[in-house]
């Protein structure tokens, strides 16, 4: 926990939004992991199992959202405070602001591959997903970032 502790809450936080529901997430997903060593007789964490247990735990948490929209907690809406209360993963907050912007999946492939330094195989382990679904992900990502990052980039604020 000491170790992928910070690396697990930020990715939570990042794909939830909601700091409370993050902290929970990355908690739950560490527990499920220490049962799961307990019967298993496992010794090491694998980063692979515990980011896709956190992604699997997000979207049991999104679903659940939307499905019970009463719930005065929407997880799926970002707003300033959030984007505000994020660790400093990006240097640039324009380039944190754009990367807000993508869909979920495309965020966590983003994430995942660029900002917490995971291979492609690794990235889909941990997504549940082939290394072509990555791939594809990470491409339109890029599509999607390009137009909001280039007229920062031509006016040097990158």
């Amino acid at each position: 926990m000491e170790e992928y502790g910070d690396r697990a809450l930020r990715y939570a936080f990042v794909t939830l939004h909601v700091k409370d529901d993050a902290e929970d997430t990355a908690q739950e997903a560490f527990v499920r992991l220490w049962r799961h060593t307990e019967r298993h007789g496992a010794d090491t964490l694998s980063p692979a199992l515990l980011f896709h247990t956190i992604t699997n735990l997000c979207r049991d948490r999104m679903r659940y959202y939307k499905r019970h929209p009463e719930d005065p907690t929407d997880i799926l809406e970002v707003t300033q405070s959030a984007v505000d209360e994020v660790p400093l993963l990006l240097e640039d907050v324009n380039v944190l602001d754009a990367v807000m912007k993508l869909g979920v999946v495309e965020r966590q492939c983003i994430l995942l591959f660029y900002y917490m330094d995971r291979s492609l195989k690794e990235t889909a382990a941990a997504l549940g997903v082939s290394e072509q679904v990555v791939k594809t992900r990470l491409y339109r990502a890029r599509q999607h970032l390009r137009p909001l990052l280039e007229p920062l980039w031509k006016e040097g604020l990158l």
